[in-house]
């Protein structure tokens, strides 16, 4: 490939929070966890699209209520980017449009940053990556929240795009992936977490030992005084 393998779309960052019909695609993130790295996850539902210039409306959101939290010690520059996984020869545009990324409620939390550019393949067909737009959650952006006013944990529920597709005939849609980078170098920052994590074993086991430990220091007490009674010596009466 003569260009970067990935390459963000033009995508305008203007959001008008207008209730639109969308087609819904559905990705499971997994199990439940904590996450040191980044996380790349597949979806379908636009598989054998045909690029032909048109303009979709989606909503990504996560199978079982799921969602992707950020922590106040997650890197800043933490990116989420869907993408389509294409094959094709020849070059082709970036999509552009815009979107935002939404909580439970369907809230806008952060808009789309991106920087666009095209793909050119080898002449005999190459498969590769073409980005729909990136989103940095822990950066400021247009729309006009500032970095530092960021809630935490982040708890991100979805994605909502509306793009228009490059028209690229010579190029067909096999596949869709959602990647989760956060791109940093120290692990402590390399951290976010998928849905509700449970209580570990050892969690559990700690928890029980000091229940067990407090029922016993109360039996303990509760014979205290008794015992003294009983090691108490009995005082001797004098009889004049």
């Amino acid at each position: 490939m003569k260009k970067a393998f990935l390459l963000f779309a033009t995508l305008g960052c203007s959001i008008s929070w207008v209730p639109t019909y969308a087609t819904t695609i559905t990705i499971n993130l997994g199990p439940p966890g904590r996450v040191t790295g980044e996380k790349i996850v597949s979806f379908s539902g636009l598989n054998d699209l045909q690029l032909n210039g048109q303009t979709l409306s989606l909503d990504l959101v996560f199978s079982g209520n799921g969602f992707v939290r950020l922590f106040k010690s997650t890197s800043p520059t933490f990116l989420l980017l869907p993408m389509l996984d294409v094959f094709g020869a020849g070059t082709i545009n970036d999509p552009t449009g815009s979107g935002y990324l939404f909580d439970e409620t369907g809230k806008p939390i952060s808009s789309v940053t991106s920087f666009g550019g095209s793909v050119t393949s080898d002449p005999g067909g190459e498969a590769f990556r073409l980005a729909l737009g990136g989103f940095f959650p822990l950066l400021a952006d247009e729309t006009g929240r500032p970095a530092e006013d960021v809630p935490f944990p982040l708890d991100i529920y979805g994605a909502h795009l509306d793009i228009t597709l490059p028209n690229g005939p010579a190029f067909d849609v096999t596949g869709g992936e959602l990647g989760l980078f956060p791109n940093a170098s120290q692990r402590w920052n390399n951290q976010f977490q998928i849905g509700d994590v449970p209580d570990s074993g050892c969690t559990l086991f700690l928890a029980l030992t000091a229940v067990v430990l407090l029922f016993s220091l109360d039996a303990a007490m509760r014979r205290c005084p008794s015992s003294q009674r009983l090691l108490r010596p009995r005082r001797s009466s004098v009889v004049s």
